[in-house]
């Protein structure tokens, strides 16, 4: 983990970058948000989005992905200036690419419909048989 100072409400910021490997549990979805909220610190002024969306990709990647059988997933957060990228990684699945669902009223799926309002843009990488999303929040 790297930083420079920050100073969120005045002029100074700089860049900081930091990664964990967590354990494909959901256990660990709330160990990301900390993770997130330590690293941002509560003055960051896209804390509240960067953590929400950070707890629905590792949701996703737990939930739909090899990773949620106790594999792992990397998760990485690069603020600069003026934005936030989230990149979290997994090992796949046999199944599609991550994708926002057409059902408003399912009581699941609106994780990617929520990252999709939030970010700048998102999208997804294959590496192999490795999948990251990733997303840029602007602040």
């Amino acid at each position: 983990m790297s930083s420079r100072t920050m100073k969120w409400g005045g002029m100074m910021a700089g860049r900081l970058s930091a990664t964990i490997n967590l354990i494909g549990t959901k256990t660990s979805v709330r160990r990301a948000r900390h993770f997130t909220q330590d690293l941002l610190g509560r003055d960051h002024p896209a804390a509240d989005d960067v953590i929400l969306v950070v707890s629905e990709l590792v949701t996703n990647s737990i939930t739909h992905s090899c990773s949620g059988r106790q594999g792992t997933v990397p998760l990485t957060i690069d603020s600069s200036d003026n934005a936030v990228r989230v990149e979290v990684t997994d090992e796949g699945s046999a199944y599609s690419s991550p994708y926002i669902r057409d059902e408003p009223d399912s009581e699941n799926g609106r994780g990617l419909r929520i990252v999709s309002m939030l970010a700048k843009e998102w999208g997804v990488t294959h590496r192999g048989t490795t999948l990251t999303t990733w997303c840029e929040l602007p602040f």
